[in-house]
């Protein structure tokens, strides 16, 4: 049956086209420099926000102090921290939604030692130095809690404000000992005589994660861009995993003084989580999802004060 075309006035052909064709949303994402969140990176070469109608904006911003204001104000709109201070954050008012998980350390960040500290009790009355507002600061105090006989008082822990910072006193000499991550772990170890991991994150899985997190507000007015950019991560996630050496040029792009080699380096220490581990994550049956990873760490800073509550639903309202 042949079928009759409705013909219609250029005019209004034109008008409908334009109001079709939806402006480009501004979005700002921002993270500090570290290789598990450079992904995103790939994403934004990729071009997988710009088919999505997305303009994004990624700054790298390395003073982590800011972060839970620029959440709450909405200044920018998406942010890429570690899971624990993502928590805390929450817990203490960031008006913040968990997105998704984006990695875990599985050797990356590590305590490293002088030659005369064998062991962890050994730390006892020795210096080290450490970042307090880092994801590694956890691992620190769980490694502490569950692989000797110390508390955080038992040694003179000096807060350098600078995971960076802390492996180059390490290196310098300045203390015994330090919390670091790579490349410093790496270039400690090889540099320094008799220096050893005491302990990495090897060794404490699911105490360092990475995840994405929206402003709430902006969550509830636009659910379509915080899918949109969820979508961008796995896309960027399976680039990475089907052409590696592409992959870390991209992702080196967006950081200053950061290699594609740096960034090979980072990789063999990270876990990186696409559609499907996120899923498994997000299965609240899971012994090991990523609500009973997140409870552990938002009742261990509640013990120690840091938290305002330990209640974490509305944190994950948007993957419950």
């Amino acid at each position: 049956m042949r079928k009759w075309m409705t013909v219609i006035p250029v005019a209004l052909l034109c008008g409908a086209m334009t109001a079709s064709a939806a402006e480009p949303k501004d979005v700002t994402m921002a993270f500090c420099t570290w290789t598990g969140y450079s992904p995103m990176f790939i994403a934004q070469e990729q071009g997988y926000f710009e088919d999505a109608g997305i303009n994004m904006d990624i700054q790298v911003i390395e003073d982590e102090s800011t972060y839970a204001a620029l959440i709450t104000k909405g200044s920018v709109q998406f942010l890429a921290t570690a899971q624990d201070p993502n928590i805390k954050m929450f817990a203490n008012g960031a008006t913040s939604r968990f997105v998704l998980t984006m990695d875990a350390s599985v050797g990356a960040d590590g305590l490293v030692a002088s030659a005369d500290i064998a062991t962890l009790d050994d730390l006892a009355g020795k210096t080290l130095a450490l970042d307090k507002s880092a994801s590694s600061y956890y691992f620190f105090l769980t490694a502490l809690e569950q692989g000797s006989s110390l508390t955080e008082d038992d040694l003179n822990v000096i807060d350098m404000g600078d995971t960076t910072e802390a492996g180059l006193a390490f290196m310098s000499g300045q203390v015994d000992a330090a919390i670091m991550w790579e490349p410093e772990l790496s270039e400690a170890l090889e540099t320094v005589e008799g220096a050893h991991a005491l302990a990495t994150s090897a060794d404490y899985p699911n105490t360092i994660l990475d995840s994405l997190v929206v402003n709430t507000d902006y969550a509830a007015e636009n659910p379509e861009v915080v899918e949109a950019v969820a979508e961008a991560w796995y896309k960027a996630i399976d680039f990475l995993n089907e052409n590696p050496d592409e992959a870390y040029e991209m992702m080196a792009s967006g950081f200053e003084e950061v290699t594609a080699e740096d960034i090979a380096g980072d990789v063999s220490g990270l876990q990186f989580y696409g559609r499907d581990d996120n899923a498994t994550l997000n299965d609240a049956g899971n012994e090991n999802s990523i609500f009973a990873i997140s409870q552990n760490m938002a009742d261990f800073w509640m013990e120690k004060g840091e938290c305002e509550t330990d209640e974490l639903d509305d944190f994950f309202a948007l993957v419950k």
